[in-house]
């Protein structure tokens, strides 16, 4: 096994959303995004906010396999973390919602980057402990179609109805 880079020695992943999360200057959802991140599993993490910000990207594209996605997000058993980035954005505008969902995707790719690259030198991340204590859902899940509209704000974008 290679030895780890001395900066990379027990290196605390969440750091840079514990940034977000507490920097004045970011718009709150971003910094909402970011705080709801910090100790998620840097890969699961990264899986679920990919996934939901090509919906959101899909919906604004108009692409009409959208918003069955998004209903299948929403109502389906995955985890609760993916769930609760939708919801601290629902309702607001898509076009902000897209950009806050990419930087956080490009933000928890980099934590997951690290992540990957202190399993490979053996070096001992920090990562917070996980808020999601179960794998479970929490609260009953509700049931969606793909045939639903969308708030006003997506009148703009094709196929928003």
């Amino acid at each position: 096994m290679n030895k780890a880079p001395n900066w990379l020695q027990n290196i605390d992943v969440d750091l840079g959303l514990i940034e977000m999360r507490d920097c004045c200057d970011e718009h709150w959802t971003f910094r909402a995004l970011a705080g709801a991140s910090v100790g998620v599993d840097p890969e699961d993490a990264l899986s679920a906010a990919s996934e939901l910000s090509r919906t959101v990207n899909g919906l604004m594209a108009g692409q009409s396999d959208a918003k069955t996605a998004l209903a299948a997000i929403l109502g389906g058993r995955g985890n609760d973390y993916q769930r609760c980035l939708w919801y601290i954005l629902a309702g607001r505008d898509p076009l902000g919602t897209s950009v806050d969902l990419g930087r956080l995707v490009e933000l928890l790719a980099a934590r997951a980057q690290l992540a990957r690259e202190g399993a490979v030198f053996g070096s001992g991340v920090v990562i917070a402990d996980d808020p999601y204590v179960t794998a479970d859902v929490d609260g009953p899940l509700g049931v969606f179609s793909g045939d639903f509209t969308l708030g006003a704000q997506w009148a703009p974008f094709a196929q928003a109805r």
